[in-house]
């Protein structure tokens, strides 16, 4: 098993022999494992930090393409998100698509799952979820969540359980977690090269 550093330096390796990703270059994309990879969805996200904190977990986790729906123009990599992201898009394809049907598309074509996270009645929770191969993890705006008529046309949507008075987890905590879960099977034994913290 390969730890994540020696994971990405070895699929690096294979991106110039990827297909160009809607329109662009795939000189950022990440296979995982060979052949499983997930993308990351903001559907109206309105937060800096919580963009950038999004992006750091996504690219640890080594996901693919970085969605953002619904917004009007491209998303701005200002320093109130690079602060937090630490400037890690540059390692992503960043696909901006502004509306739901686009969206839907973008999955078909691209032969992606679209799994929402949302707090749903009856739920189905995390653990008890089995990942298709290829997700796309949709996180929603921070107020108002996920709209009912996007979550009516995503493959499934899977609930966070939770404890105590909490309304809800943070944007950021929510995906990462369910990035993890993801990613939780691929992992043998931790291994991350030159750790900040050594012990």
């Amino acid at each position: 098993m390969f730890g994540i550093e020696e994971a990405i330096v070895k699929y690096v390796e294979q991106i110039e022999r990827l297909p160009t990703l809607m329109g662009r270059t795939a000189a950022n994309t990440t296979i995982y494992n060979g052949n499983t990879m997930f993308a990351t969805v903001l559907h109206n996200l309105k937060g800096p930090r919580n963009v950038g904190q999004i992006i750091r977990s996504h690219v640890a986790y080594g996901g693919g393409p970085l969605l953002f729906v619904g917004h009007d123009e491209p998303w701005t990599f200002r320093k109130s998100t690079s602060r937090y992201s630490r400037n890690l898009e540059q390692h992503r394809d960043i696909v901006h698509i502004p509306n739901d049907d686009a969206f839907f598309d973008w999955c078909i074509e691209n032969d992606y799952t679209p799994i929402a996270i949302e707090i749903a009645n009856p739920p189905l929770f995390l653990a008890n979820f089995s990942f298709p191969t290829r997700p796309a993890i949709i996180v929603g705006h921070e107020g108002q969540g996920l709209p009912k008529e996007l979550l009516a046309r995503c493959a499934h949507v899977i609930t966070i359980p939770q404890q105590g008075p909490v309304a809800s987890l943070n944007i950021p905590v929510a995906c990462s977690t369910v990035m993890y879960e993801f990613r939780r099977s691929d992992f043998d034994t931790p291994h991350i090269e030159s750790a900040k913290y050594p012990e």
